[in-house]
C-alpha cells in the first residue's frame, strides 16, 4: 500500500504505489505438519474410552500471519524495487515496510479422551 490517497479518492488505506499491480509481494514458503493419532478401547457393551493425541505445526516451522505492508508512493521508483517482487523480511522490524508483524502459533500438542456411550 502507499499509504497516502494516490488517486483522489479520499482514502489512503485502499491505494497502491503508481505501477503496483495487484499481489505483486511475495510470501516465504509456508509449510505445516499437522497429526492426530487416536485409539478407542470397549468398555462395555455400549460405551467406549477413545485417547487422543493431537499435533499442530510439528516442525515447529515459524508461519508469519501478516507483513507491514505500507510501503510509500514512491517505492516502485527506487531503485531494485521496479518489479515489485517483493517479499517480506524479518530482519527488518515489524514498524517498517516489508516487516512481519505477527506470527500463526508455535508447536501445539494436547492430549485428550472422549467417552462414548
Amino acid at each position: 500500500m502507499a499509504g497516502t490517497d494516490q488517486n483522489g479518492d479520499h482514502h489512503s488505506t485502499n491505494d497502491r504505489p503508481i505501477g503496483a499491480g495487484r499481489n505483486t509481494g511475495l510470501g516465504p514458503d509456508y509449510f505445516s505438519f499437522d497429526m492426530r493419532l487416536s485409539r478407542t478401547f470397549p468398555l462395555h457393551e455400549k460405551a467406549h474410552l477413545q485417547l487422543l493425541a493431537e499435533a499442530f505445526n510439528i516442525t515447529n516451522r515459524t508461519k508469519y500471519g501478516s507483513v507491514n505492508n505500507v510501503v510509500g508512493p514512491d517505492f516502485g521508483l527506487l531503485p531494485g524495487f521496479s518489479t515489485f517482487n517483493v517479499s517480506g523480511s524479518a530482519a527488518v522490524l515489524p514498524i517498517q515496510p516489508l516487516g512481519f508483524t505477527s506470527a500463526l502459533p508455535k508447536r501445539e500438542i494436547q492430549l485428550g479422551f472422549r467417552l462414548d456411550f
